[in-house]
């Protein structure tokens, strides 16, 4: 006896439209809202990126350039480049090479847009 085929191409079916049906990854973020550690050319894009400072005053805003994103990322070695201020504004070039971008206290960042480019003669 003979098992029926429909299961199995109602499966392949299925797995088809789901396959076919994928939506676009998302681009990286020109905002970062919260505190965390940001994938570099995945969660947000490379540039210059801007914070108003320290959201609570009584801690700085600890920022850092990462090579390489792993555990809690306290780790001295993954550090490009960091820096603990109790002032602000922030600003920061994060790089394409980046692997990520770690943020604590920071309050909002937003990418600042690059210096118009002309032909002006000048």
């Amino acid at each position: 006896m003979r098992a029926p085929t429909w299961p199995v191409a109602a499966a392949l079916l299925s797995a088809a439209i789901m396959l076919g049906s994928g939506s676009a990854a998302a681009q990286p973020a020109d905002f970062i809202p919260n505190d965390g550690v940001y994938r570099v050319g995945v969660d947000m894009r490379p540039g210059v990126w801007e914070s108003a400072g320290p959201v609570d005053p009584a801690r700085g805003c600890d920022w850092r350039r990462l090579w390489r994103i792993e555990g809690d990322n306290t780790n001295m070695q993954y550090i490009i480049e960091n820096n603990y201020t109790k002032l602000g504004p922030v600003r920061v070039t994060v790089k394409p090479s980046d692997a990520g971008f770690l943020t604590r206290n920071c309050g909002p960042w937003r990418m600042v847009p690059p210096a118009p480019t002309g032909s002006a003669g000048f």
